[in-house]
Parts: C-alpha cells; sequence; structure tokens
C-alpha cells in the first residue's frame, strides 16, 4: 500500500493452493495481524480491509454478523459459493475481534452514521424538481422523529476527530444533516436543525442556480445570518460544475477561490466540501487536499465508518415519497429503498431508477451548461 501511493505499480504472484480449514485459518491470523499493522500506521485503514466493514451493505453486514455471533464459518466453508466467501470473510473479522481490543472493535465493526442530503426545502414540487424538494412540513417531521428515537447529530468537528482520530468511536444512532446548493427556501428550515450543514457554490451566492431552473441562491448577507443562527457553512465548488470536467489549473483555482470567497464573507467557514453533482475522481481528490479541505461528501449511498475515505463521504437524500418508514430505512442502512418497496411509494420512477451505486443526483445528466461568467 505504500508502495502504491507512491506510484509503484504491482501484480499479483501466482495463487498458493489451500484447502478450506488452511483458508480459514489464514484468513483469520490476516484479521489478526491487520490489527498490528493499523496500530503501526493508522492511516492505512481506508485501504485495508479491517476499514471495510460498513463498505458491505445491509444484507451482508447482517450475515457477517450472524456468523460471527453463531461461530458456523466452518460449516459454511464446504458449501462454495456466497457460503464460502461468507465464511471466509467472517474467519477474517473474527481474528480482528481477537486481536483489537474493546475500543478499536467498537470503533472498527460498530461506528457509523448516515449523511443525509438534501436540496430544496420548499414543497413546490415543480416539473422535475419532485425527487429534489422536500416539503418543510415533512422535513420538521423528519427531525421530529430522529429526535423522538434518540438519534443525534454529529458536529462537524466531532466527524473530523472521528475520521482522523485512531482511537475515536462513535455512540449508536448519529447521523449527519447536510443540504446543497444554498437555495433561498433552506434559510427558514434550516434554522431550526441543529448542526445542520449547507453547502454553496461561491461563484452563484445571490443568483439563480442555473442547474435548476433558475431557483434563487440565497445571498451572502443571509447565509452570514444563517451562520450566526447555527447552521455550518462549506463549499459546493465555486459555480456548480463537475470539477471532474476542469482541467487542472482550473480545478485547482475553483475550489482555492471558494474557499476564500467563504472566508471573506463568513466568520467560521466548514473546511468541508461537497463535489458538484457528486462527481469526483482521484485528481479531485488530491485538489480537495492541496486547497485546504477536511473531507468531501460524495453522492455515493451507504454508511460511513471509519475505514471510510473522509474525502469520499457517501450520503443518501430522502425523498418526500419516502414515509416515515422510508426514511428510517435510509437513516438506518444509508441506502435507497428497495426496489419494490420504492415502486409501491413512488410509480412513477419504476422502470427509471439509477443504480444505488451512484447515489441521488442533485443535477440532470442532460441539464445545461453554465451560462457564460459576464465580463465586467
Amino acid at each position: 500500500m505504500r508502495l502504491r501511493r507512491r506510484g509503484v505499480e504491482l501484480s499479483w504472484g501466482e495463487p498458493v493452493p489451500l484447502d478450506r480449514r488452511a483458508l480459514l485459518r489464514a484468513a483469520r491470523e490476516r484479521g489478526r495481524s491487520s490489527v498490528a499493522m493499523l496500530r503501526a500506521d493508522p492511516s492505512l485503514v481506508t485501504e485495508m480491509q479491517v476499514g471495510s466493514w460498513f463498505n458491505a451493505g445491509w444484507r451482508a453486514r447482517a450475515l457477517r454478523r450472524v456468523v460471527l455471533r453463531t461461530r458456523t464459518e466452518r460449516l459454511l466453508a464446504p458449501l462454495g459459493g456466497l457460503a464460502r466467501r461468507t465464511a471466509i470473510d467472517a474467519a477474517f473479522w473474527a481474528g480482528v475481534r481477537d486481536a483489537a481490543d474493546a475500543d478499536e472493535w467498537r470503533r472498527l465493526a460498530r461506528s457509523s452514521y448516515t449523511a443525509l442530503c438534501y436540496h430544496r426545502l420548499a414543497g413546490d414540487m415543480k416539473a422535475g424538481q419532485e425527487a429534489m424538494d422536500m416539503p418543510p412540513r415533512l422535513f420538521r417531521r423528519q427531525l421530529r422523529v430522529l429526535r423522538l428515537l434518540g438519534f443525534r447529530p454529529l458536529s462537524a468537528e466531532e466527524l473530523q476527530r472521528f475520521h482522523s482520530d485512531a482511537r475515536s468511536w462513535l455512540p449508536r444512532r448519529r447521523y449527519l444533516l447536510t443540504a446543497d446548493d444554498g437555495f433561498s427556501d433552506n434559510l427558514t428550515p434550516l434554522r431550526g436543525a441543529e448542526a445542520a450543514q449547507l453547502f454553496v457554490p461561491t461563484r452563484e451566492v445571490g443568483r439563480g442556480a442555473w442547474w435548476m431552473g433558475g431557483e434563487p441562491i440565497a445571498s451572502w448577507e443571509e447565509l452570514a445570518q444563517l451562520e450566526r443562527d447555527g447552521v455550518a457553512i462549506g463549499s459546493h465548488s465555486g459555480s456548480h460544475v463537475a470539477l471532474t470536467d476542469l482541467p487542472e489549473a482550473e480545478l485547482r483555482g475553483d475550489l482555492a477561490a471558494s474557499r476564500r470567497e467563504l472566508a471573506e464573507h463568513l466568520s467560521s467557514p466548514l473546511a468541508l466540501l461537497a463535489y458538484p453533482h457528486g462527481r469526483h475522481d482521484e485528481r479531485v481528490r488530491s485538489a480537495a487536499i492541496g486547497a485546504g479541505f477536511g473531507g468531501a461528501y460524495t453522492t455515493l449511498n451507504g454508511r460511513n465508518g471509519a475505514g471510510t475515505d473522509a474525502f469520499c463521504l457517501r450520503r443518501v437524500e430522502p425523498k418526500a415519497h419516502d414515509g416515515v418508514a422510508g426514511f428510517l430505512w435510509k437513516v438506518l442502512t444509508g441506502e435507497l429503498l428497495p426496489r419494490r418497496w420504492e415502486r409501491r411509494v413512488n410509480p412513477a420512477a419504476a422502470g427509471r431508477r439509477s443504480s444505488p451505486a451512484a447515489g441521488p443526483r442533485d443535477d440532470d445528466p442532460q441539464a445545461p451548461a453554465p451560462p457564460p461568467t459576464p465580463v465586467p
């Protein structure tokens, strides 16, 4: 992993045949040794299996817990296919559990959170915007449900400590509340939300959102007041274009300028970025780090754990049609509703739902290009 970080190309050698018992023993020993490696270099957690507990979907995590609790990996290994893969996976995590202390195990296998992502909070439900508009009354109801069930939001400081401190772990029922684009209709609903984070494209502040039918974006004065009211505000880049499409110099300039503009207009801007349209790659990630950001949100779905790359944080977007049960499903799993459930609550989405791996989108793939910046 260290060599790969330096750009050295690596290749696998010839596979070594092992019988089933030897394979389980090797997997368990690899789990034990991974804990020692992690103690020696905590930065490896995002690249090792020992940091991948929450990279799996909810079904795989549930199955893993059952096998670990019942110690049935030896019964599954002879069956082949998914059963054998599950047995090897469980043997690895059994080794991690053997070697880890209580806090390490709690951090790696028990600490996680879901980041919720909103866009408009207007309730207009304009044609083409239904999937990205949440009526304020439903938004307030969702927050009320979370409070009643004992869920508590993470602050930006808690988020960054969890991803940077190798001994940090989270209590259960933690979530993050984020909103992208900085629409004017976000101002009033977000004031009542604890630890909310709003991400704005700084060059578009006070203008109309070209990617969302010209919907008005809050002004700097409104954003400064919102910050005083307790909402943390971070960057959604400069002009909301896909960062992956920008040349290198323009990419780095866009992110640096966005941070600078936030610092000029706000007292304590977030050192966090939300990638426009969720689009990112290694080049964009590197530019975000170079601009001084401490982390970045994508639109990939899933829960975030200790091994989640802080510059590839996952989010899921609640929808107006989810209902209370669907909303809680997203909070608990970080995933989209299962297809049959989605078709039942939103028949219009049948046949055009995007891949779960792609996550929610804050744009249309055929959205118009941004208008040219006026020349003074």
